[in-house]
């Protein structure tokens, strides 16, 4: 085995996973942080409401800053998928037993150190590469400023950019507009010299930028879907995120053994869900006081 370079992303698995893991024919869904963290809150739904998802391990890097607290999904009880864990920076996640055709979920907490986030991004591209997964799809969010028509401000829309810059039909299929990348037709950051837009103009135009090229560069089949949004109380575009990657994916559908449970009413933010068509999404616990407790009582201030 070539040996890794220190700032290397490393995996460190779960004291009760085993030692050794395979990804090898997975497919795997990892937010990035962007515009009103939807990716990050996407992830938290699909993780807590997809039938069988445990907590395998999390992923370590130099870039990734300090981060820990309570299990995001567990309950008073210690139950869910974390499995009562101490929640950190990045935790990877999983539906069945792996050796091809699992699904794996990244969530990334942490925020990246100033400065670092192309080596970083580099990095988690070569883990993927390394580790065979089947297919990459990336969560990402952008302001609404970013839309093209004065009218389109404001509201929530998705498109999405696949590293080989060719429309994926699964989300055409889905209304999910495909959007070319700012080079062109050269792919992501493709831009010649003669268009005078920078990697690092190219890498500020639209999450996941970065991320996309390095995962193009190490030949690895991927799809970002990117929500345009305003940021504030995001917990309906994250529902609208987790809709459309369980479209995309058939989860709960024709993708063999991933479901998604039917949430206990107490359970469900009726806020995310509209109880027809949609999936009724499990709210994790870590959701509870996310935008705010409920408001004090005016008489212990008497």
């Amino acid at each position: 085995e070539r040996e890794r370079r220190p700032e290397a992303m490393e995996f460190h698995p779960a004291v009760d996973a085993p030692r050794t893991v395979s990804f090898e024919g997975d497919t795997l869904i990892v937010p990035v942080v962007s515009h009103g963290n939807v990716g990050q809150l996407a992830t938290d739904l699909l993780v807590a409401s997809v039938t069988g998802a445990r907590r395998i391990g999390s992923l370590d890097h130099p870039a990734l800053l300090p981060c820990v607290g309570r299990d995001a999904f567990a309950s008073d009880e210690g139950d869910g998928p974390g499995g009562g864990h101490i929640a950190l920076g990045m935790e990877v996640y999983r539906v069945g037993v792996g050796g091809g055709d699992a699904l794996c979920l990244a969530q990334q907490r942490a925020e990246v150190a100033l400065g670092s986030q192309r080596s970083f991004a580099a990095d988690v591209a070569e883990w993927i590469a390394e580790r065979g997964f089947a297919e990459v799809v990336v969560l990402a969010s952008a302001p609404s400023t970013e839309a093209k028509a004065p009218g389109e401000i404001g509201g929530t829309s998705f498109q999405h950019v696949t590293a080989s810059d060719v429309p994926d039909d699964r989300c055409v299929a889905a209304g999910i507009a495909h959007r070319k990348t700012s080079g062109g037709g050269g792919g992501v950051g493709g831009a010649t010299a003669d268009q005078k837009i920078t990697r690092e103009d190219d890498d500020r135009a639209l999450p996941p930028w970065s991320l996309m090229r390095a995962l193009r560069a190490a030949n690895v089949t991927a799809v970002a879907l990117i929500a345009t949004c305003s940021e504030g109380d995001n917990t309906e575009d994250a529902a609208a995120m987790a809709d459309a990657v369980a479209g995309v994916l058939g989860l709960g559908l024709e993708r063999g053994g991933v479901e998604i449970r039917v949430a206990a009413d107490e359970n469900v933010d009726e806020r995310v869900s509209d109880g027809s068509s949609r999936i009724r999404w499990t709210i994790p616990p870590s959701w509870k006081a996310a935008y705010g407790q409920q408001p004090m009582a005016s008489e212990i201030f008497a």
